[in-house]
């Protein structure tokens, strides 16, 4: 009797352990939900302290493996909704702020995305003059600087910058693709450029305006690049 008392529930937990990591995945569960709207709490309380809000809508969220939120300051006569992501189970994290990207200033960081990309091709050229494109990511919060500041790689920016560009390796070997990488890397540390990371895409230039992409790798200014994080795709 003992023995067929196990059997059974061996197999209730076989049977429900899965259908609660399921039904988990897709709608999350109290405790979870709880801890991120307790971290999302504090976190408008300690980074946005000078307004109150209210937080409305709240889903389990299964594409990010969290909860969305819309957040509302309370008073605001325009009741602008901001969107709010919140991840990890053991230490949720807010890992989207709907504030921060409303308030950050587009044209002024369009302006100097383009004017970063043409001054580090510049500097980049005369070592690599294999450079196809390139695009700089900034921000910048409404307010920080004028209208018509101009570039300069000492302004104060809310992130170190992101930087993706694409690279003609048509007549490279893979060895080659490493050094142009690794003299990259180097340039901008003996320049003191600040960055968050580097995407770099080796294209195979053919009768397309682009070409496509056959090499790939990411790095930072304390990545060890070597031969195997290099990645190659087919055709």
């Amino acid at each position: 009797m003992k023995r067929k008392k196990w059997l059974y529930i061996v197999l209730l937990i076989v049977l429900v352990v899965p259908i609660l990591l399921f039904y988990q995945a897709f709608n999350g569960n109290p405790v979870t939900k709880y801890a991120s709207k307790k971290a999302l709490k504090s976190f408008l309380a300690e980074k946005y302290s000078d307004h109150e809000y209210r937080i409305n809508n709240e889903f389990y969220n299964f594409k990010i493996g969290g909860y969305t939120y819309q957040v509302v300051q309370i008073g605001d006569e325009q009741q602008a909704k901001y969107e709010f992501e919140v991840t990890g189970f053991l230490k949720p994290t807010v890992t989207y702020d709907g504030i921060y990207y409303a308030n950050l200033d587009t044209p002024l960081m369009e302006k100097l995305s383009e004017e970063a990309a043409a001054e580090l091709t510049s500097v980049l050229a005369e070592k690599i003059p294999e450079i196809k494109d390139m695009y700089v990511q900034i921000e910048i919060l409404k307010g920080k600087y004028a209208a018509d500041t101009e570039w300069k790689k000492d302004l104060k920016l809310e992130k170190p910058m992101y930087i993706n560009l694409t690279v003609d390796v048509t007549n490279m070997s893979k060895g080659g693709i490493l050094a142009t990488v690794q003299t990259i890397q180097q340039t901008l540390q003996s320049e003191n450029y600040e960055y968050d990371r580097v995407s770099f895409n080796g294209n195979i230039m053919d009768q397309t305006i682009d070409g496509y992409v056959k090499y790939a790798i990411g790095f930072d200014t304390n990545t060890k690049i070597k031969l195997k994080d290099i990645e190659e795709f087919g055709r």
